[in-house]
């Protein structure tokens, strides 16, 4: 019997410098110390108190019993109430915002009591690396709760976000969250997220509900707005000719747009028949993907159309803003790239199936085909598993598996497209030009499903008398 031979291991890619962006494999989470015992210490009777993981309390060692009483001071609803013995450590079991006030009592009589302020107090709030769009849409009410709360706050962040966005950002403090720093300078500590099923005490309600950026704001007790984050605009316009931007790629099947106009076809291609119709109408189509291929499980390997041209690879993410900000709209899927261009404020097309509104920010340029399977994400009987080669858990390895997108028809996102303003303005100035039909002439394949329905008429010409 020969001997056998070793499996050959696939190099790793390279890591993602902090130039560029996130990278979407890191594994450093939130990963932070904080002071073994509470921060602030009552000198009169002993006990230390802060509220670094939930509210925490340590009795002074001694005989002594204490009864503790929780209460929530924006309800005045009592919480809990127990007793402890002298040297015992207590955790609240609640990791998010909540206004507490802390009694404890000796023998029934009051010898201590404090209502959380975090005025001019020192307050961290982390966000996980590892996500554009988390970390686009959380930042903003990192700052929101520093204004609101009139706190010191320090935001324990990816270093790639640092750089993008700290000039944006005077009043915040900001740490690296690879630096796996010690926070033991503060009064609270708040973990922002969209935390596993079994961790309920991180979270006040289901993110299903309020979709990824609002429910940050329940967890830092903030009023729900859609909020944009501050990045650098306000670069010179790249091309001169009018163009639209995509993004194709995403981090699970589930998100991605799977539409094949054959059964027979090998790779999804709607892609390819919408980047057609739009340069039948003169634009340019620039991808920006970072990756130009990705491959989940057989049958499911991703890579970017090929008739766009292609501004992707590892490029700062300063330069992907800078086609962004000046493109005539944007289509893309649930993913990091759609909340970069919204946060460029232009219009953002996005084809999601196992997303519903709410979910992301706020666009009316939404694709989704309701007559078939979708909105799981938003099922509180489900838990997005980002982990899963493909995500679908209502009809995984069945015939019907990610049909959300697989029946989202270009026709679908041509018409969304046509709602555009900027689109219906575009093909009037080309209509004026007299160059409409000319593009439409020279344009390749421009897809048997293109049409000019419920664009403005084409005014007329007036006549010389």
């Amino acid at each position: 019997m020969g001997a056998v031979r070793p499996a050959m291991k696939r190099n790793a890619p390279p890591p993602i410098g902090p130039e560029i962006g996130p990278d979407p494999r890191s594994s450093i989470g939130a990963r932070v110390s904080m002071a073994e015992t509470p921060r602030i210490k009552d000198e009169k009777t002993g006990i230390q108190f802060d509220f670094a993981y939930g509210y925490r309390i340590k009795f002074p060692a001694g005989k002594k019993e204490y009864k503790l009483r929780v209460y929530d001071m924006d309800s005045g609803m009592p919480l809990e109430e127990h007793i402890h013995k002298g040297g015992e450590f207590i955790t609240g079991v609640n990791k998010y915002y909540v206004r507490y006030r802390l009694e404890v009592y000796v023998d029934d009589k009051l010898i201590f009591e404090h209502d959380y302020d975090c005025e001019g107090q020192e307050v961290c709030i982390i966000i996980p690396d590892g996500g554009l769009g988390d970390n686009l849409a959380w930042l903003p009410y990192v700052e929101k709760f520093r204004l609101l709360r009139k706190a010191k706050v320090t935001a324990v962040i990816g270093e790639w976000m640092i750089r993008l966005c700290k000039p944006f950002y005077p009043g915040l403090e900001f740490i690296p969250l690879g630096t796996k720093p010690a926070l033991k300078f503060a009064y609270a500590i708040y973990f922002c997220g969209i935390f596993e099923a079994d961790r309920k005490p991180w979270r006040p309600v289901e993110h299903q509900h309020l979709g990824m950026q609002k429910t940050v704001a329940k967890i830092l007790g903030l009023p729900l707005e859609d909020l944009h984050c501050r990045l650098p605009l306000g670069t010179p316009r790249p091309v001169r000719e009018p163009y639209v931007c995509i993004s194709t790629m995403a981090t699970n099947p589930t998100k991605y747009w799977n539409y094949r106009s054959s059964t027979s076809d090998k790779d999804p291609d709607g892609w390819n028949i919408l980047i057609r119709w739009l340069k039948s109408y003169g634009y340019r189509v620039f991808v920006l993907d970072r990756d130009k291929e990705l491959f989940f499980k057989e049958g499911h390997k991703y890579h970017v159309p090929t008739e766009a041209e292609d501004l992707t690879g590892r490029i700062p993410i300063t330069e992907r803003i800078h086609y962004l900000e000046h493109a005539e709209f944007f289509v893309g899927l649930p993913s990091g790239l759609s909340w970069l261009a919204w946060n460029c404020y232009i219009p953002v097309v996005m084809i999601s199936g196992f997303t519903m509104a709410n979910c992301e920010f706020p666009t009316p340029y939404r694709v989704t085909n309701f007559l078939f399977c979708h909105g799981c994400w938003n099922d509180t009987n489900f838990f997005f598993d980002s982990k899963a080669p493909v995500w679908c858990p209502r009809h995984g390895g069945t015939p019907r598996e990610i049909e959300c997108t697989r029946t989202i028809t270009p026709k679908m996102v041509q018409e969304t497209i046509m709602r555009i303003p900027a689109f219906q303005k575009h093909v009037m100035e080309l209509q004026e030009q007299d160059t409409l039909d000319t593009f439409r002439e020279h344009a390749p394949f421009p897809g048997a499903v293109s049409t000019l329905k419920g664009l403005p008429p084409r005014p007329q010409k007036k006549k010389l008398r």
